[in-house]
């Protein structure tokens, strides 16, 4: 029995590996830092992945990990992975594409449409986001999940990882707010901040209170920019 329950995790992890270990390849291989419209951030290079036989790879190692075998922050992590590799299959499997928001349609938004498989179910963006990772109560990870766009947060490029999560997601946390146009910034006795703010209020609380905003400070929201995070534009 003992030999059984040891081969049982060590079959488990290798499937993990498996799926992280693609993943960070591929982002290495596929992302760099640019600026594009006085933002710095992560491109991607969606047609040179689009032609990469190891991203149906990498949609078959998630497709196969058992969910129900993992847990807490390991758990956590997969979910923001496989919210962000399905963001970036929404654009593979639509591009070329000016924006995610082209990718959906008059009757259904591009958040709705079932994009990335886990087991035996098919998942759309908003169900990971709203029915899966938001109910963890942790605001940190909507500075880990991506819309493939200029203002949304970057694209990691690497993977998250259960034993690095906490530190990973302070880490996305400093860099958005830190980037100018994009996350926060201070002009005159106004404080521009970034929509997701708003846009997700009840989760971060008081907005003031969460970025140390003072009462003689004004807030303003920053323009949302949807342009794709293309390297090739």
């Amino acid at each position: 029995m003992k030999k059984i329950l040891i081969l049982f995790f060590i079959v488990t992890s290798l499937t993990m590996a498996d799926y992280l270990d693609t993943w960070d390849e591929l982002l290495q291989k596929y992302t760099s830092d640019r600026e594009k419209d006085g933002v710095t951030l992560v491109v991607v290079d969606y047609s040179g992945l689009k032609e990469d036989l190891k991203f149906e790879k990498l949609l078959k190692e998630v497709r196969n990990v058992e969910i129900q075998k993992i847990e807490g922050d390991e758990l956590k992590a997969f979910w923001i992975n496989t919210y962000n590799i399905g963001a970036v299959k929404m654009i593979v499997d639509n591009y070329p594409v000016d924006g995610i928001k082209s990718a959906g349609s008059l009757f259904k938004s591009v958040w709705d449409k079932e994009i990335i498989e886990v087991g035996d179910k098919i998942y759309s963006l908003r169900e990971i986001e709203d029915k899966i990772l938001r109910k963890a109560g942790d605001e940190l990870i909507h500075f880990a999940i991506v819309c493939a766009s200029v203002s949304c947060p970057d694209l990691k490029k690497s993977a998250y990882r259960g034993k690095d999560l906490d530190g990973q997601l302070l880490e996305q946390k400093l860099k958005f707010i830190e980037e100018k146009n994009k996350g926060m910034y201070m002009e005159g006795d106004t404080i521009y901040i970034s929509k997701i703010f708003k846009w997700y209020k009840e989760d971060f609380g008081n907005i003031r209170e969460y970025l140390s905003i003072s009462e003689d400070k004004r807030i303003k929201y920053l323009d949302y920019n949807w342009e794709l995070n293309e390297m090739n534009q």
